[in-house]
């Protein structure tokens, strides 16, 4: 996959290198309020090098990086659902040093981006809590509405994003 280039991101394949820079992360996520929303993530060296091998094995998370330098700061990810054809997960985590700067909003829309033009998706359903307000209002920045059927599922459809853009 060749990399996303945004105006102030570059969206990459992860490589095993990047497990120190993602463990920083996890173990910030960890400690933070929301993590209690979220599945629990390894945080030893051991694990966290084998998650950081296992993202680099394929194209599904992206690493997150500024650009020009390409510091890391944090990750996107697509993943396929089964709840129908071309249906993806959207997920993301940023280091808690860059939020509040757009960081989060420019990489999700190029991972959108990404599943509708090049992925085919025709629908993106995400989760969060509700009491993770942060979290809500990315995913109402990025069009995604909350679904009526289960609290908490955000989904945005092919038509939806192309009458956004």
């Amino acid at each position: 996959m060749e990399p996303i280039n945004t105006e102030r991101l570059t969206l990459r394949r992860f490589t095993p290198d990047d497990w120190q820079d993602l463990r920083q992360m996890i173990l910030q996520y960890a400690a933070s309020p929301y993590a209690k929303y979220d599945h629990p993530w390894p945080t030893s060296e051991e694990e966290l090098k084998g998650v950081a091998e296992w993202f680099a094995s394929g194209d599904t998370y992206l690493a997150v990086c500024l650009r020009p330098e390409g510091t890391f700061i944090g990750f996107v990810c697509l993943n396929p659902r089964d709840e129908g054809p071309a249906t993806y997960n959207l997920g993301y985590i940023l280091n808690f040093d860059h939020h509040g700067q757009g960081y989060a909003t420019e990489a999700c829309r190029a991972a959108l981006q990404r599943a509708f033009i090049d992925l085919g998706a025709d629908r993106i359903l995400t989760g969060t809590a509700t009491e993770n307000e942060p979290s809500c209002r990315l995913l109402a920045r990025l069009g995604l509405k909350p679904t009526v059927d289960d609290e908490g599922l955000y989904a945005l459809t092919r038509d939806e994003w192309e009458a956004a853009e």
